[in-house]
């Protein structure tokens, strides 16, 4: 079922996006939306909305009013916010439109009521450009504020047997935008394996049994395999390293040999589920799925091989972003949203849950931190740069239906006091254009260079307006 809708005189031509959320009864394949496509712009960020400053979401702090464009605080209506389950069933995004002013999306409810959108133009046209630039033939990415406003979703299907490279969509495209492969649900369901992203949470599981990230490990291997060599100490051990090298590198025997000797398979099992990542999205207008894990139940050598991510879990690009917030937050989780105010009502901000103690978020965050400065994530961010970046790479190659490696990136920035979160994953059989963490630096580097550029703008309109009296 592919859609496509053009928006009444005054309002910006967009093309629908119902499979993010609402409507959902087909399969990934049926259901599919369209880039957001401003007119006379393009969803490459070469006009429009995609070259405007990011404002409101990203700049705004957490803790404060829901604003308007102009960043007033919405006039309060008589309606009540409404809740998330009510807006799964109310909103219908088949027709969004982009304000005047440009700097947010709007929605029609199915009541009548209308409904201002967390999205940014600016940064869901740039997540865009850049799935169509990686050319994987599946693909999503989520950018995210820390509290849960979604920034940015995106998804794009293209030909998974060769990667084919789809042309690039505008105003004069629009109806045919469907069929270019852009597909919302790519972001909020689960298809690509957890991979690496998976050592995530069995960091934080040996963390908590009382392994410290710094005491040292024997390993032989563990590049592209856990063996059952791997899991106790061998006179091939010829190496020793800590923990957070391990998850910084993503050194398979040493995560697979420390689960193996210090974790029950139903404490991992209970992490798992405590960290979101055997549920639906739960509190939130979105419509998906965080992830879904099939962990094995015997101690053995797949139990091992589960911990080190190569089999048992899935994620979801939304579920991604949800687990690196939450170490990105000293351990609370947030619910993530859509929907900012309807008819001038603030959304209520659902609460924060506690996930993991803030001690064992901190120890992780440290590891991701690790991955970005020296591991596997150095070459796209490094430790010299002005901004520190927590994260965490994964990859891993599945042959059925058929081959194809996916590529994640998951984490936050500024690693100190975290404005902006990301979730990157590509599917690709060969010919890779762009990886995980390439994608997410761009990303992150767009999003905190147009929030500073907003602040300067910003203060240097209340200097001058205090020049004159004010």
């Amino acid at each position: 079922m592919r859609r496509s809708h053009f928006l009444l005189a005054g309002a910006v031509g967009i093309a629908g996006i119902a499979a993010m959320i609402g409507n959902r009864g087909g399969t990934p394949a049926e259901v599919q939306g369209a880039p957001l496509i401003a007119a006379g712009g393009s969803s490459s960020g070469a006009g429009g909305a995609g070259n405007g400053a990011i404002t409101g979401p990203v700049a705004q702090p957490s803790a404060g009013p829901v604003t308007g464009p102009a960043g007033v605080p919405e006039t309060a209506g008589a309606a009540k916010p409404a809740t998330a389950a009510a807006l799964a069933e109310l909103i219908d995004l088949d027709q969004l439109t982009l304000a005047a002013s440009g700097d947010h999306y709007e929605a029609l409810l199915k009541d009548g009521r209308h409904a201002v959108l967390t999205l940014d133009p600016g940064l869901q046209a740039y997540a865009e450009k850049l799935l169509q630039e990686a050319r994987a033939p599946r693909g999503a990415i989520v950018a995210m504020a820390p509290d849960g406003r979604i920034l940015a979703l995106a998804g794009r299907r293209g030909d998974e047997r060769r990667g084919k490279r789809q042309p690039p969509t505008g105003p004069a495209t629009a109806v045919a935008s469907a069929a270019n492969g852009f597909d919302w649900r790519l972001a909020t369901d689960v298809w690509a394996p957890a991979a690496s992203v998976f050592k995530l949470v069995t960091a934080s599981a040996l963390v908590a049994a009382g392994v410290d990230p710094s005491d040292k490990v024997c390993f032989h291997g563990g590049i592209r395999s856990v063996l059952e060599s791997n899991l106790h100490d061998d006179k091939r051990d010829s190496r020793c390293e800590s923990l957070l090298y391990g998850v910084a590198h993503s050194n398979n025997a040493i995560l697979g040999k420390l689960a193996f000797q210090k974790l029950a398979p139903e404490a991992l099992s209970k992490l798992a589920r405590t960290l979101g990542l055997m549920d639906v999205l739960p509190g939130s207008e979105l419509r998906g799925s965080a992830g879904a894990m099939d962990l094995p139940v015997a101690h053995d050598l797949s139990f091992a091989q589960a911990a080190a991510g190569f089999a048992g879990s899935q994620l979801s690009a939304v579920g991604g972003a949800l687990l690196a917030a939450t170490f990105a937050d000293d351990g609370e989780q947030p619910v993530p949203r859509l929907v900012a105010s309807i008819d001038g009502v603030a959304q209520t901000v659902p609460p924060r849950r506690r996930a993991v103690t803030a001690e064992i978020a901190k120890a992780v965050g440290k590891m991701m931190m690790a991955t970005c400065e020296i591991g596997s994530a150095a070459k796209s961010f490094g430790r010299h740069q002005a901004i520190h970046v927590a994260g965490k790479t994964g990859t891993l190659t599945r042959t059925e239906p058929f081959y194809m490696e996916h590529s994640w990136f998951v984490g936050y920035a500024p690693a100190e006091q975290p404005e902006i979160v990301v979730s990157v994953v590509l599917g690709n059989p060969e010919n890779w254009h762009l990886r995980g963490h390439e994608a997410a630096r761009r990303l992150i580097d767009r999003a905190l260079r147009h929030a500073n550029e907003h602040d300067k703008d910003r203060t240097v309109k209340v200097s001058s307006t205090r020049r004159v009296g004010w």
